[in-house]
């Protein structure tokens, strides 16, 4: 097998808790815990939130720069940390440029259509795009449905995000109340990206046909987000044990497929030749 894909564990989120799942890891050492696991298991990066003491979401960027250098301690070698900036309708614009900023991070995850809810004004969202290029901080830009990618497609075209350093994260079913994710929905942003064949993507999915869907992704040429952040069943309905177990099911299933897991040597590089 010589065709790869990244495998990237999102294992807690915002708002998931111990009482949904008990597997859900939300103070430091269950996280160190639950990412050893699934470096074991094949995940090359970890999106990971910050809990404050009452479990809840939180972009303070002291909470985060420790929880950042724990974690990269722990498990830096063995997989890439990417920061989340997701404000859960709490944070502002300017909070989670000043999170970024004060932990720089060497990945991070941001949401278009928080940071820039209105493509029209864009010079605060430009000016901090070209300081995460500038510090070679490998962004991922989140799409949840056809109006991020078109809002993606403007801010490229307007200059306002460089055209180097970043990959896009497409969402299968945020938007739907459950939310609930078809491979339909994967295939419909992707037919939609501006040259979905150079450039980098992942998806990820809510509920349980997650795998269908990243089986889709990866069919179509793209990487994989996995995890209790946005699914905690298998594809049969049944609670999953852990994260890792759900990155063991994938890995399993991409191998059918005649894939194999990109290791994080070689993620970072091409991270590092992206820019």
């Amino acid at each position: 097998m010589t065709d790869t894909r990244t495998i990237m564990v999102a294992p807690n989120g915002a708002r998931l808790q111990p009482s949904q799942h008990n597997a859900v890891p939300i103070d430091t050492p269950s996280l160190i815990n639950c990412l050893q696991a699934c470096a074991d298991a094949g995940a090359a990066m970890a999106h990971i939130h910050a809990r404050d003491e009452s479990g809840a979401h939180s972009l303070d960027p002291t909470l985060n720069r420790r929880l950042y250098q724990q974690v990269q301690d722990a498990v830096g070698d063995r997989m890439v940390i990417q920061l989340t900036t997701e404000a859960v309708g709490r944070y502002r614009p300017s909070e989670q440029i000043g999170l970024v900023k004060a932990v720089k991070p060497e990945a991070v995850s941001i949401a278009l259509r928080e940071l820039v809810p209105d493509p029209s004004e864009a010079t605060e969202a430009r000016t901090f795009f070209a300081w995460l290029h500038h510090h070679a901080v490998y962004t991922q830009f989140i799409l949840y449905n056809l109006q991020d990618v078109a809002r993606y497609r403007q801010l490229r075209h307007a200059g306002v995000i460089p055209p180097t350093g970043h990959h896009l994260l497409l969402v299968a079913g945020r938007d739907q109340n459950p939310p609930f994710g078809h491979p339909e929905d994967i295939i419909a942003m992707w037919q939609a990206l501006p040259d979905p064949n150079n450039l980098p993507w992942s998806a990820c999915a809510f509920g349980h046909h997650e795998i269908r869907c990243l089986t889709t992704a990866a069919l179509l040429g793209g990487d994989i987000r996995i995890g209790f952040e946005n699914n905690t069943q298998r594809v049969d309905q049944r609670q999953a044990i852990d994260n890792a177990s759900q990155i063991t099911d994938l890995r399993n299933t991409l191998e059918k497929l005649g894939y194999c897991t990109k290791p994080v040597q070689a993620l970072r590089q091409t991270m590092t030749q992206s820019f």
